[in-house]
C-alpha cells in the first residue's frame, strides 16, 4: 500500500510537469517557424524594398509538414500592402499574379491560393486545431496595421503571427499566441502553459 501511495504521489507531481514541458517544446516550434517567416520577409525586402504577405512566393512554404505542426502561421485579412510600394516592386520584377496587392480570403481555403498568406496547423489537442487565424488573443489580426507600408523611412514594418492549441487543462484547451516583427522581436502574447 505504501508503494502504491508513493507511485500515486509521484505521478501527481510528474504528469503536470511533463505536460508543461511538452507545451514549452511546442512553443519552440512556433518560434522556429516565425524565424523562417522573418528570413523570407527580410530576403523579399532586400529584393523589392517592401514587405508583403505572399509567403509561398517569398520561399516560405511549410505545407509539407502540416500534419506535424501545432501552429497556424502567417497573416490575416487585415494585412495589406502599400499600393505605391507595390507598384515600385512590380517595376523591379515582382510577379503580380504570384504576389497580388491584397491578401486573399482567410476562410480556411487560402492554402490553395498561389501566394499562400498563411499556413494552417494540422495538429492540435483533442479535436481543437488552429486551422483559422481568428483567435481569442488577437495575435494575428491587428486591424489598421499594414504589412510593407513604405509611407516614410520610419514606417517599414510587418507583423506575422503564430497561433496554436498546444495543451489541455481542466478548464478546457490552452492556446498559444506569438508574433514576430520586422526587428525580429518575438512577442509571446499567450504562452499556452
Amino acid at each position: 500500500m505504501v508503494v502504491v501511495a508513493i507511485i500515486g504521489l509521484l505521478s501527481a507531481v510528474a504528469i503536470p510537469n511533463f505536460k508543461k514541458h511538452q507545451a514549452k517544446a511546442r512553443v519552440t516550434e512556433a518560434k522556429l517557424q516565425l524565424s523562417a517567416v522573418y528570413v523570407a520577409e527580410s530576403s523579399f525586402y532586400s529584393d523589392y524594398n517592401m514587405y508583403h504577405t505572399c509567403l509561398r512566393y517569398m520561399g516560405y512554404d511549410p505545407d509539407a509538414e502540416r500534419r506535424s505542426r501545432y501552429y497556424f502561421i502567417g497573416f490575416t485579412s487585415g494585412s495589406n500592402v502599400d499600393p505605391a510600394a507595390y507598384q515600385s516592386a512590380m517595376n523591379s520584377g515582382l510577379n503580380s499574379s504570384e504576389c497580388p496587392l491584397f491578401n486573399e480570403s482567410i476562410d480556411g481555403t487560402a492554402n490553395n491560393v498561389p501566394n499562400a498568406t498563411f499556413f494552417a496547423a494540422g495538429k492540435g489537442i483533442g479535436n481543437r486545431i488552429a486551422d483559422s487565424g481568428y483567435d481569442d488573443e488577437g495575435c494575428l489580426d491587428q486591424p489598421g496595421t499594414y504589412v510593407g507600408t513604405q509611407a516614410d523611412a520610419d514606417n517599414m514594418t510587418f507583423f506575422a503571427g503564430a497561433y496554436g492549441v498546444i495543451s489541455k487543462c481542466t478548464a478546457g484547451y490552452t492556446c498559444s499566441c506569438l508574433r514576430i516583427n520586422h526587428n525580429k522581436v518575438i512577442q509571446i502574447h499567450s504562452s499556452g502553459y
